[in-house]
């Protein structure tokens, strides 16, 4: 899919995911790692997010994501900080701390790999390039997927952000 094709997906994701908040009343939040506030910026694309959008962590170091969200650092030691449980943690962080009825976490692997002199990094032997972890957590309860996308670095955000958005909105729509 095109970065072009992408983006309209997005918006269009994003716009029904607006329609099914206004019209409930509930509020939204978003922890974010790789995608470094695209969530957020879809969000805010859509003319009167404020009745439905709360907040947006951007928390790209750990040290963020345990300051801002609550998250364990532990958990991070002995998971490593792209992991279904540190992506849920965030999410569960984005909601207490916002107060919003449901959030959505995301965090992972962008690439690339190297670094400035060409150099391949090592990743941990859990990880892969292009892993995500997106998490969501509501009143009904939480969930995470795992998705590892092949792509540029851009690529690999926008398709991020767009599992994000459809999994909140799917979360929404089955809430009792």
């Amino acid at each position: 899919m095109t970065e072009a094709a992408l983006q309209n997906r997005i918006s269009a994701e994003t716009r029904e995911l607006a329609a099914l908040l206004t019209n409930s009343g509930l509020y939204i939040s978003a922890a974010e790692s790789l995608t470094g506030g695209l969530i957020s910026a879809a969000f805010v694309d859509v003319p009167g997010c404020t009745g439905w959008f709360s907040d947006g962590f951007i928390t790209y170091s750990d040290a963020a994501k345990t300051k801002r969200l609550g998250v364990d650092t532990a958990l991070i030691r002995s998971k490593t900080a792209v992991s279904a449980e540190v992506a849920l943690q965030m999410a569960l962080g984005a909601r207490k701390n916002s107060g919003a009825d449901f959030a959505v976490a995301v965090t992972g692997l962008a690439g690339p790999f190297v670094d400035g002199n060409g150099n391949m990094l090592p990743l941990a032997p859990c990880h892969e390039p292009g892993l995500v972890f997106v998490a969501v957590a509501s009143p009904f309860g939480e969930s995470v997927v795992r998705r590892v996308f092949s792509g540029n670095r851009r690529e690999i955000r926008l398709h991020t952000v767009l599992i994000a958005v459809q999994l909140l909105k799917n979360t929404v729509q089955s809430a009792p």
